[in-house]
């Protein structure tokens, strides 16, 4: 299968926060942030793989600051890493105050796609091109996190086999 550079994938996504999109503070709703970087990340799963993709997990989701009514929201996802079935992509969130222009950073998220047959089976995906020290760097950060992301899975399954195996 043929390496892509993640440029191949890359998207940006621009939001408005609207009064059905806000908690009693007049603040975007963490979870319809999510909603909006899930979508990110997954046209650049299905981008990069051109296959169907599922949401694996997301971690390391950081709120760095509300993001108001009337905000503009800013959501640029790439992928920075690959195994044989899933892929790793970071989503970059800024919120613009409409009127004055200002810009903040709001939030760094990232999320794991597995391509998926017809029957929901895990196949393999195209390997990531690693054109720039830049990709480079990326790829290996994200290959930690691959790893801890794995052991915590582990974690999780032997505990839940556990319980299960208790009742």
């Amino acid at each position: 299968m043929e390496k892509k550079s993640w440029k191949e994938s890359y998207s940006e996504l621009q939001r408005i926060v609207l009064p059905g999109d806000t908690n009693v503070f007049d603040s975007l709703y963490g979870g319809r942030l999510v909603e909006w970087i899930d979508n990110v990340a997954s046209i650049v799963a299905m981008k990069h793989s051109r296959k169907r993709t599922v949401t694996g997990s997301i971690d390391n989701l950081f709120f760095l600051s509300p993001i108001r009514m009337g905000y503009i929201v800013y959501m640029k996802g790439r992928i920075n890493f690959t195994t044989r079935t899933t892929m790793e992509i970071e989503v970059d969130v800024e919120s613009e105050e409409g009127i004055t222009g200002t810009r903040r950073f709001t939030t760094k998220a990232y999320l794991t796609y597995v391509a998926i047959d017809a029957d929901g089976r895990p196949i393999e995906c195209p390997e990531l091109l690693l054109e720039t020290d830049d990709d480079k760097r990326r790829f290996e950060e994200a290959s930690v996190r691959s790893i801890n992301r794995k052991a915590l899975l582990n974690k999780i399954r032997d505990k839940v086999k556990s319980e299960q195996g208790s009742d």
